[in-house]
């Protein structure tokens, strides 16, 4: 009997774990509420933590989708105001150049209006003097434009002469192509394009000299109104010392990078004189000028002096030549004289010029190409003395 009790009792406790077991196993798992609720809730900072990065991260994603609809904006007033825009942006760049001169006449006594009008008509002169040193050689180029079509086109025909086509194929390609036709029309686009351009040119230079006049006669009276809307004085002496930097940056600036490019012109117009080729000082001429647009400028002359020398010469090897000689004076231009007389402030990055370059061609062709780089550098100063974009005037210089 007491053998069976104590069977009972150990069976008992069995039965009973069993049970419990069976109750686990059925029941579901309940999952640990403390410890759940310490991770999952937050304390009362991280919650406001959160709720402040979100808000900053909405901020931030308002305000990359605001300058990006205003740059796009931006470009579409840029690109159909130029006919408004060209002429103020030229006249500026006038005034801001001419200033210094003009108060240096008033200061030794001579009036401002007197002295404006000067400076205006010394502009004038050189712009007028220069065309009419040029105009002779430029007609001389000008007749022979249909012969230099001619000329091209058959040099065309011969290369392909000269690949191995068959003759069946030449003929279908000459027939086909209508060179003489080819000839008129693209002597004929080229006479429209520069008759509806020229008026154009004429009349924004007009406009540009008038408004240049107004704003070095009257500008300064413009400006201190300016200042006047500003209570506090360090915000008007800011300002004041933001309009001499760009003044002495652009003066300088503009003022190095032409008397280079004159140098540029003389050396070019010497090598190729002494080349032989025909008016070698006006394709310097053009050399100065298109190098005031860095990279595609200089491209676009090098192909230009090409074709002028293989027309002239006959000679592909001499047009090698000739372009050969005229990239290492490019070369050593841009790379050596220019940065060394600039310095490193105005050392920008190469990329960054090239693109920008694009785009002026892009908004207003020839003449954005000639404007881009001292509206670059215009750029440059105020993203520098700005603090409204932080340290983003770095990106635009070469390292």
């Amino acid at each position: 009997m007491k053998d069976k009790q104590n069977n009972q009792q150990v069976n008992e406790p069995s039965s009973d774990v069993q049970i419990n077991n069976e109750q686990q196993i059925n029941s579901p798992v309940k999952p640990n509420s403390n410890s759940s609720e310490n991770q999952s809730a937050l304390s009362p900072d991280q919650e406001v933590q959160q709720v402040k990065q979100s808000k900053k991260d909405r901020k931030t994603l308002y305000t990359i989708g605001f300058w990006f609809f205003f740059i796009i904006v931006l470009i579409g007033c840029i690109y159909f105001g130029k006919s408004i825009l060209l002429p103020v942006i030229v006249s500026t760049f006038i005034a801001l150049l001419c200033s210094p001169l003009v108060n240096y006449l008033e200061r030794v006594g001579i009036p401002r209006t007197i002295g404006v009008l000067s400076v205006i008509f010394l502009i004038v002169g050189l712009l007028f003097g220069g065309v009419a040193v040029l105009t002779e050689p430029a007609q001389q180029w000008w007749s022979k434009l249909p012969e230099l079509v001619k000329d091209i086109s058959q040099e065309v025909t011969n290369a392909t002469n000269n690949a191995g086509t068959s003759s069946a194929l030449n003929e279908a390609i000459v027939n086909s192509s209508n060179v003489g036709e080819f000839q008129s029309t693209t002597v004929v686009s080229l006479v429209k394009s520069i008759a509806i351009a020229t008026p154009t040119a004429i009349t924004q230079l007009m406009i540009s000299l008038f408004m240049a006049y107004f704003m070095l006669s009257y500008g300064r009276s413009l400006f201190t109104g300016f200042l006047m809307q500003f209570d506090h004085l360090s915000n008007k002496r800011k300002t004041v010392e933001l309009v001499r930097v760009i003044q002495k940056d652009l003066s300088r600036y503009i003022g190095t990078v032409t008397l280079i490019n004159i140098a540029l012109g003389i050396v070019v117009g010497c090598v190729f004189f002494m080349f032989g080729v025909d008016d070698p000082f006006l394709w310097g001429t053009l050399a100065g000028i298109m190098n005031f647009a860095p990279y595609l400028g200089p491209l676009i002359s090098m192909i230009c002096f090409g074709v002028i020398t293989y027309v002239q010469f006959d000679s592909m090897s001499y047009a090698f030549i000739i372009i050969a000689t005229y990239l290492v004076i490019n070369m050593a231009e841009s790379q050596f004289v220019t940065p060394t007389l600039l310095g490193r402030r105005f050392n920008l990055n190469p990329l960054i010029i090239f693109m920008w370059l694009i785009l002026w061609g892009w908004l207003w062709g020839s003449m954005g190409m000639l404007l881009g780089v001292p509206l670059l550098v215009c750029l440059n100063t105020l993203l520098e003395r700005l603090d409204i974009f932080g340290r983003s005037h770095l990106v635009l210089r070469a390292r």
